[in-house]
């Protein structure tokens, strides 16, 4: 019935496997290159909690026009902050930030 041994419908089996063009790497990324960038930082969206009446007291500001938008302001307070910062607390401040901003761009 079936003809497993037919030969003469078969093709000759090759003895060498031929391969295409060789690929070759130009431009090698190290990791350091990726991990080690200057402001390569990660930007996304969070949410920071606070009870009605810091809202409040954000909003009270942003209608005196303190600035353009919340994130604008928080932006501008937290930065007035550090600049009031001792030099002590501002370089543990810088270590803790860059920490910080290292985890988000392992995460990320």
């Amino acid at each position: 019935m079936l003809k497993h041994d037919d030969k003469k419908n078969s093709k000759p089996k090759k003895s060498t496997l031929e391969r295409g063009t060789k690929v070759v790497v130009e431009n090698q990324v190290k990791r350091k290159d990726v991990v080690d960038m200057p402001d390569s930082g990660v930007t996304f969206p969070v949410n920071v909690r606070v009870d009605n009446h810091i809202r409040n007291k954000i909003s009270a500001l942003l209608n005196l026009g303190m600035a353009k938008s919340q994130k604008e302001l928080v932006k501008q307070l937290v930065e007035n902050e550090i600049d009031r910062l001792p030099e002590s607390d501002k370089s543990r401040f810088d270590r803790m930030f860059e920490i910080l901003e290292e985890k988000d761009n392992m995460k990320n």
